[in-house]
């Protein structure tokens, strides 16, 4: 436990020392790397799943996609041509080499559950930052990560104290249905309580009602994203994605419920913004 919340104090550190030193491309960028070591981590573990990917090629790929989706770089438009034209090939090797299949599904699947979901909070950034009055979104984007990973704490710390009914034993045995009562009441206090301290850095429009009722939507999600990540640690026989961060794991397992959470706060934003 120890070493769990000194390794969260100092990644919040990292991610907020950096955002102050470089604004948004910096925030854009520490993500895109983020995002490259949790896809290392799930490549391996769709390795043992039997569903080895193109490595190096969806590593690249995957950086590309979210430095794209934060910074603009106007190379979006080659980006999908070229795996287009790489998995076309992939599929063509595979007439040759039926293992091909297995590569060319995990290619897929790689690209699309890590840097495909991750690249919504750069999305974030880009597409919301000039509704917030600091400007550049990114502190929207961290409203979503501490939502995310706060239903996270409040389900480890409420399941540990009281937790009784299992929410998915085959998957995840230590998750609890009062876990998720209480991570859930996590998420609502620390979406409001940012709002109430760093109004600046959130859309001028976001109110108090929209910091209590958008963290339930987020963490239900968050929650889902745990347990997918769990799903696959299972099926690859390993407790832990990697171990790189003490009391945590891998970027993977510092992932795990940032990942769906990403898209639906991106899509619940989009319909706010649309009906406000």
């Amino acid at each position: 436990m120890i070493k769990r919340t000194l390794s969260t104090v100092v990644l919040w550190a990292i991610v907020i020392g950096t955002i102050v030193e470089f604004g948004a491309t910096g925030g854009v960028v520490l993500l895109a790397v983020f995002s490259t070591l949790a896809q290392y981590e799930f490549n391996g573990l769709l390795e043992k799943c039997g569903l080895p990917p193109w490595k190096w090629a969806t590593l690249a790929l995957g950086e590309a996609m979210v430095l794209e989706a934060g910074l603009n770089l106007k190379c979006g438009i080659f980006l999908w041509p070229i795996g287009a034209i790489a998995l076309t090939l992939g599929a063509l090797a595979c007439v040759q080499n039926p293992n091909a299949h297995n590569r060319l599904a995990g290619s897929v699947l790689s690209l699309a559950y890590v840097p495909g979901m991750l690249m919504f909070y750069a999305l974030v950034v880009q597409k919301f930052g000039p509704t917030c009055e600091h400007g550049d979104g990114v502190g929207l984007a961290i409203w979503i990560i501490a939502v995310a990973k706060f239903t996270d704490v409040g389900g480890y710390l409420v399941g540990s104290l009281i937790g009784r009914h299992k929410l998915a034993p085959s998957i995840s045995p230590g998750k609890t249905w009062e876990g998720v009562a209480g991570g859930l009441a996590f998420a609502m206090l620390v979406g409001m309580g940012i709002l109430k301290f760093s109004p600046s850095w959130l859309p001028s429009l976001f109110s108090f009602k929209l910091a209590l009722l958008l963290p339930l939507p987020i963490g239900v999600a968050a929650i889902i994203s745990d347990l997918s990540e769990s799903a696959f640690k299972r099926r690859a026989g390993v407790k832990d994605s990697g171990r790189r961060i003490p009391g945590i794991g891998g970027a993977l397992d510092l992932a795990d419920s940032l990942l769906l959470a990403g898209p639906v706060a991106y899509a619940l934003f989009l319909i706010f913004i649309a009906f406000a």
